[in-house]
């Protein structure tokens, strides 16, 4: 029974059954571009359509167990090692979004991110101990790639819901979000509240089908871009 309540928590509701996006899917909905990729397995994101972002904002998985947790509901039985992940993320990031980038990350592998990011040259500005689901102690790592200007605002002490609106209030000149971690789309729902335009890629189609049900029910277009078909 525990585990039958389980399963079906893991299909986020019905979302998927009214907008299917597939594996390797991007669909565009309003000015918005959603994917469900597979990042260990992508060597680009040009099937966004641009070479270049203004922010990349973040949460990715943050331990190996973690990450397979997440494969795990989104259906894949293989094994990832957190490692391996976080340096093709963090490439990723270094080659489409270089001026300006926001990642969440817990205790366990911070020093080995923030480690990380030095080695492919990214300069960390800040590391800010912020709040995860208004209780669980996490970490707000402010990076770059370029030369990156100071920011006037302390992270400290908030929770992750407000995290990402104040990252792209605080920023300047933001018009276009990456993340490729959308999950359900915390950040891509606020990058369209503050009508910036928002890419997206996230592994589970059950959890993006969330997000473009909530874009849907705010009236915006919806089109299959694999298959230039309008969604329902």
């Amino acid at each position: 029974m525990l585990s039958e309540k389980k399963n079906r928590k893991w299909l986020y509701g019905d979302s998927w059954e009214k907008f299917p996006i597939e594996d390797g899917e991007v669909w565009q909905v309003g000015k918005h571009i959603l994917a469900v990729k597979d990042i260990t397995e992508l060597s680009n994101l040009d099937f966004f359509g641009i070479s270049r972002f203004d922010i990349s904002y973040c949460d990715p998985p943050w331990s190996t167990g973690n990450l397979n947790a997440f494969y795990t509901k989104a259906g894949f039985s293989q094994r990832k090692k957190f490692e391996p992940f976080m340096e093709k993320l963090i490439n990723l990031i270094s080659t489409y979004s270089p001026r300006i980038n926001y990642l969440e990350m817990g205790r366990q592998n911070l020093d080995f991110v923030t480690k990380l990011i030095t080695s492919q040259n990214g300069i960390v500005t800040n590391i800010w101990k912020i709040k995860y689901y208004h209780k669980h102690p996490c970490f707000l790592i402010r990076y770059s790639f370029e030369t990156p200007m100071i920011i006037d605002f302390d992270f400290t002490g908030i929770d992750d819901e407000f995290t990402p609106r104040l990252a792209m209030q605080f920023e300047p000149n933001i018009n276009s979000v990456l993340d490729l971690c959308t999950g359900i789309g915390l950040t891509a729902r606020t990058a369209h509240s503050l009508g910036k335009t928002f890419f997206g890629t996230e592994l589970n189609k059950r959890r993006l089908a969330c997000l473009i049900e909530f874009f849907y029910q705010q009236g915006l277009p919806i089109q299959n871009m694999s298959h230039n078909q309008i969604g329902r």
